[in-house]
């Protein structure tokens, strides 16, 4: 980059959480501690909120001298000496990073090399495809909650690692992204003539919440600080920072240390009048419906949306992300909203509760679905409120503090919800939670305990999995919800089970979405990562294919292919590999595989089950 500071704040970040204090650069150690051991005990939880405001004024935030150029520059003892990339590590560690999944290239040794001397350690695991270091972080970031890093080279390192981002922008995952950068003598060149030349500043705008390429020592605390805030803001989502390797090279002065941060962020502001007006009418409703949100999660305020359910005994339907807020096994959750079956109870509602949700294009329908008459929406983001979606009254600012007030409040003066409405919304429960799942879905459902997590691909036999499989918490399902990244699942289960060891972790594949994941299996090997595969091999793009047979007067345009054996390019790798030839048999085979050390691909052959799994793919059959 050619500025001293580059960092551009994407427009909806906002900040929250508080942010412990940098505690200081850690000894520099003359042995490195190896690569892709489990963190230490103490390290803190990113999940614990760790975050400064991004747009602090700079008043506000520690300023202090950059050293002389001269002292930069001095050599030191014949020891290793603490680089500015030490530091980078070192906030980094502070601030909760809990992994790294990347690759080392020319651009970023002086990053491996500090990596290598953290200490606590970070943990670091070697991905085989700059793709799978995003999709690994966001899979730790979605089983847990912890923010990790995918680790690059610039240029086509970073242009990898594209799709993984676009899943955590979309679907609001927080990944930070370090790539590798230029050398000084570089900046001000043209960039398609060096060495992984990109504009990466460019490149990443519409990617990430954040883009900062430091320049400085002092900016290395404060650029941390701000991504962290970006990544922790109102709608959750991936930063990125670059560094430069001399820059990550240069010495620190002697006797540096880093600043403490010690401004903690207030809850975001609640408007009293526009607190107010939701809650009257709320009050007046008869036959309200709560739609949920992933942000009822990001704003700690699950428990509360519980209560307010409960209070009012009202229906609570959720989108892909909502999935999870509150347990399926709650009586009064009744499923999808794409499903016909909340559709039609939409249009029996005389309200809508809407908390921490987005309307998108995949749950709306196209925006197709209608809604009550009088929508109140809840969000932490002031834009949201109002995007999409024509609501009577919108409530912007801290999910707890606005839902405590209106707990309050209706508790003085409930709305007089009809009792015929809260009998059929535990009817509808009930009549929901009958419904039989699909195949494939049922089986691994069967097999896998209370706690796993199922990272589910885009694929046919997984696509019901919105409506049809059930689970306790929005942790339990991976599920790329609307950058619908073919691919993802089997590194998001790697990542996952990398971030939550306790937790079985299976993934569900089609052919073709396991095949463009297939080289993070070498990772799961080398780390002996026990997590289960299950791949259904049809020799098709299923869901396509069943887009042309009825967009295209049955014409069908390559979407039938050759597909390996996958048994035996998975023991080439090294996993274990076992063929599954009665769908019966999948729940003990999964059992099976929970139980290795290492991973375990089941394939399925369903080559002459096509029109089966096209009839079950709920978009072509009216869901």
């Amino acid at each position: 980059m050619n500025s001293s500071e580059s960092a551009v704040p994407h427009p909806d970040a906002t900040p929250e959480g508080d942010l412990p204090p940098v505690t200081g650069l850690p000894p520099v150690a003359e042995t490195p501690h190896r690569l892709g051991t489990e963190p230490a005990e103490e390290t803190p939880a990113a999940s614990d909120g760790v975050s400064v405001a991004a747009d602090l004024p700079a008043a506000d935030l520690p300023v202090f001298e950059e050293p002389p150029e001269s002292e930069a520059r001095a050599s030191g003892p014949a020891a290793p000496r603490a680089t500015v990339a030490d530091l980078f590590w070192s906030c980094l560690r502070e601030r909760g990073l809990a992994a790294v999944y990347g690759m080392p290239g020319n651009q970023n040794v002086a990053l491996y090399d500090a990596l290598a001397r953290t200490s606590p350690a970070i943990p670091h695991y070697l991905v085989r495809h700059e793709q799978g270091a995003t999709m690994l972080a966001a899979g730790h970031a979605r089983a847990t909650g912890k923010i990790a890093a995918a680790l690059t080279v610039p240029g086509p390192g970073a242009a990898n690692a594209a799709a993984g981002l676009l899943d955590a922008l979309n679907d609001n995952i927080p990944v930070l992204a370090i790539v590798g950068g230029y050398e000084k003598a570089c900046q001000g060149k043209d960039p398609a003539k060096l060495f992984h030349g990109l504009d990466q500043e460019a490149f990443h705008k519409p990617l990430a919440k954040y883009f900062a390429s430091p320049q400085k020592v002092k900016d290395i605390p404060r650029v941390i600080d701000a991504a962290f805030a970006a990544m922790r803001g109102v709608r959750p989502g991936p930063a990125v920072i670059e560094l430069s390797p001399d820059f990550a090279a240069q010495p620190l002065p002697d006797g540096y240390r880093p600043p403490k941060p010690s401004r903690r962020p207030q809850p975001l502001p609640v408007s009293p009048v526009d607190l107010g007006r939701a809650i009257e009418l709320m009050r007046a409703m008869r036959r309200p419906v709560l739609w949920v949100g992933s942000d009822c999660d990001a704003g700690r305020a699950s428990h509360r949306v519980r209560q307010l359910a409960e209070l009012l005994g009202a229906p609570v339907v959720y989108g892909r992300r909502g999935k999870g807020v509150l347990p399926d096994s709650h009586r009064q959750v009744v499923g999808f909203t794409r499903s016909t079956r909340v559709r039609a109870l939409l249009e029996q509602a005389d309200g809508l509760i809407a908390i921490g949700t987005r309307f998108t294009q995949i749950d709306t329908r196209n925006w197709e679905t209608r809604l009550p008459g009088v929508i109140v929406r809840f969000d932490r983001d002031s834009k949201e409120v109002t995007r999409d979606v024509k609501v009577t009254q919108g409530v912007a600012g801290d999910l707890q503090v606005a839902l405590d007030a209106v707990l309050r409040e209706l508790g003085r003066s409930p709305a007089q919800v009809e009792p015929e409405w809260r009998e059929q919304t535990l009817a509808q429960h009930t009549e929901w939670r009958a419904r039989p799942s699909t195949p494939v879905l049922a089986e691994i459902a069967q097999a896998v305990p209370r706690g796993g997590v199922i990272a589910v691909d885009v694929t046919a036999t997984g696509y019901n999995c919105f409506d049809r499989l059930f689970v306790e918490d929005g942790r339990s399902l991976i599920y790329p919800c609307h950058s619908v990244a073919l691919g993802y699942a089997f590194p998001a289960a790697v990542g996952a089970k990398l971030a939550a060891p306790q937790r079985p972790v299976v993934s569900l594949s089609g052919d073709a979405g396991f095949l463009m994941g297939l080289t993070e299996l070498a990772t799961a090997v080398q780390y002996q990562v026990s997590v289960v595969a299950v791949v259904v091999k049809d020799h098709c793009l299923t869901a396509i294919l069943g887009t042309q047979q009825q967009t295209c007067g049955g014409r069908e345009v390559d979407t039938r292919m050759r597909s390996p054996d996958f048994l035996a390019v998975a023991r080439g790798f090294g996993a274990e590999a076992v063929a599954c030839p009665e769908l019966s048999d999948l729940p003990r085979l999964i059992s099976e595989g929970l139980k290795r050390p290492g991973p375990t691909v089941i394939e399925l052959d369903f080559s002459d089950r096509v029109d089966e799994l096209i009839g079950q793919i709920p978009w072509l059959h009216g869901e």
